[in-house]
């Protein structure tokens, strides 16, 4: 275990809630990893803190930490590496898709999976490298993991949100295309959050869209896209 994860599992650790089973653990962190219950609010304050005091880190040492994070055995564990990885953005600069392939291996569920694919790398960074994104979003979309499946749809939803660039709007229709038959609910609500984000700069393709392709979309998907063209809200 590398040194700076041994002391932020100890900060977990100490952090850890006693509430029972089903207010500490429902669907949406069901990953059958190990559960210490510390609240997200605490998990970013351990996150700033240590990057704070760690700021100047070599990139390989970052990686290090990370590296050893996601090999924990808890939720925690895991999920704080994805929050470490959003908070030091010069750090983050230099890891890119093929270790963030790697790490996915490591992520089951809902929360997992957003933790590291929701936000964490914003339009701009995407951007800058496009083709090499693209790639790894069109391998993420054809994986037999279903995790990375839904992986592929969620590292578009901030950039959709956020930029009006035309090739994340292609990409992330061409995504929804791919995996719009799938009826797993990690899949179909995945689906849902792209179009709605896809709204807010790409309304018009969205539009079209739906009009083309409506009927062998995830009802949910068809339900709350339509809501939100109409109504601008979630």
């Amino acid at each position: 275990m590398n040194k700076h994860h041994r002391a932020l599992l100890a900060e977990l650790q100490k952090h850890q809630r006693k509430r029972d089973h089903g207010q500490a653990n429902d669907s949406y962190l069901s990953s059958g990893h190990h559960y210490y219950d510390v609240s997200v609010p605490e998990r970013r304050r351990i996150s700033k803190d240590w990057v704070k005091a760690n700021g100047s880190i070599s990139d390989g040492a970052f990686v290090a930490v990370l590296e050893s994070l996601f090999h924990g055995k808890s939720h925690e564990e895991k999920t704080l590496a994805c929050i470490l990885l959003a908070d030091h953005k010069s750090g983050r600069g230099k890891i890119g898709p093929k270790l963030l392939n790697g790490w996915l291996d490591h992520l089951v569920g809902w929360a997992e999976i957003d933790s590291l694919c929701a936000g964490v790398y914003p339009a701009d960074e995407v951007l800058a490298d496009w083709k090499t994104w693209q790639a790894f979003i069109r391998k993420l979309a054809r994986d037999r993991n279903i995790n990375k499946r839904r992986a592929a749809l969620v590292f578009l939803t901030g950039p959709a949100r956020t930029s009006g660039d035309p090739r994340i709007a292609a990409l992330g229709l061409e995504v929804v295309e791919r995996l719009k038959s799938e009826r797993e609910i990690i899949i179909t609500k995945a689906v849902s959050w792209l179009l709605r984000s896809l709204v807010q700069h790409h309304k018009k393709d969205v539009v079209r869209y739906l009009a083309s392709n409506g009927s062998t979309l995830p009802a949910i998907a068809v339900r709350e896209t339509e809501r939100k063209i109409r109504t601008g809200k979630k």
